[in-house]
């Protein structure tokens, strides 16, 4: 189970009270131990967090009760973390403490900072425990509040090149574009992100101090390592390679897209999780030969798992024997 740093509590729950909510009653239905709300080094169960996001959304029947909270970040409210974003010469690297000191506030999340080609950086936002509404709530605040503290501390405008969410479209986009400043907003995507220009990552911030950023190095590099999330990328991969193999059109690029992401960095991601391209195309090939197998002449088999014609689905299947077999003699007895 993930684990959320109070002070992430303190902050909405005073923003939800500021808004009108009974914060004793908050706290109360959200499981929050009343003491919590008096010290700084504690974490709760990630559970919490979600479900106060939940109970904030209800409570003030406002759908956009991230986006208005979010918006409202005050810089320094997390503590270390905010310390550790302001006081960096500029915005890419602020973005770029992130990822490897998110567990000074959470143990449930993962950020991620991707340079995607020359001209896009992405910020990736990843849960490792969440569902439903919570969940949704909780990802968008987490984008929003990234760049609610980014535009406290820059003197210039820091407007993304696109959002991706993966939460259903609202009815209402209006307060998506105003606090995100683009429409270029895109939902029920597979990953939760922000791009900026790669030229806006050598904006600096107003508040940087080196001597203070010296300090604080050290006390963050004694932070635990956030949590791996080694089968987040290729369960997604297997997904997107199913549903592009169902569309008849399956490639590294189209795939990519279908991911938010550029084709090389797809393939980092699984190069990091153990695994290629190639590995987790045919294996999802195989899944869907299974289904079809039997039912299909071998031509229609090939044409639907993306292959050339039957010859090629051979060649391919026999390289994959041969490929599961090496690996397997690697394999200690």
């Amino acid at each position: 189970m993930g684990t959320d740093q109070v002070l992430l509590h303190r902050f909405v729950i005073s923003q939800l009270a500021a808004a009108g909510l009974d914060r004793d009653r908050l706290i109360r239905e959200t499981g929050v131990p009343e003491w919590t709300m008096a010290v700084d080094d504690v974490h709760l169960p990630s559970s919490t967090f979600t479900r106060l996001w939940e109970l904030g959304e209800h409570g003030l029947a406002d759908p956009n009760v991230a986006l208005n909270v979010a918006r409202r970040y005050q810089m320094t409210s997390l503590g270390l973390y905010d310390y550790l974003f302001s006081t960096a010469p500029t915005l890419g690297a602020g973005l770029a403490t992130c990822g490897p000191y998110v567990s000074a506030v959470t143990t449930n999340h993962r950020f991620e900072l991707i340079t995607e080609n020359d001209a896009e950086v992405t910020l990736y936002l990843d849960m490792i425990t969440g569902e439903g509404r919570g969940r949704d709530l909780t990802q968008l605040w987490g984008l929003c509040a990234v760049l609610s503290r980014a535009r406290r501390v820059i003197d210039h405008p820091v407007v993304p090149l696109r959002v991706s969410l993966r939460q259903r479209a609202p009815r209402e986009l209006h307060a998506f574009r105003e606090v995100f400043g683009t429409a270029a907003i895109e939902f029920d995507c597979p990953v939760d992100a922000i791009t900026f220009r790669a030229s806006d990552m050598d904006l600096p911030l107003t508040s940087s101090d080196p001597v203070l950023a010296g300090v604080l190095r050290p006390l963050a590099e004694a932070l635990q390592p956030p949590p791996p999330l080694a089968n987040a990328w290729p369960d997604r991969v297997a997904a997107a390679v199913a549903e592009a193999l169902s569309d008849g059109e399956v490639s590294l690029d189209r795939v990519a897209r279908r991911l938010a992401t550029s084709s090389r960095t797809l393939q980092r991601r699984l190069m990091e999780s153990g695994t290629t391209w190639r590995q987790e195309l045919t294996r999802a090939r195989n899944a869907r030969l299974a289904q079809v197998e039997g039912t299909l002449s071998r031509s229609r088999q090939a044409e639907l798992l993306g292959y050339a014609d039957a010859a090629s689905m051979r060649r391919a299947a026999r390289r994959w024997s041969v490929t599961s077999n090496m690996h397997r003699s690697d394999q200690p007895a």
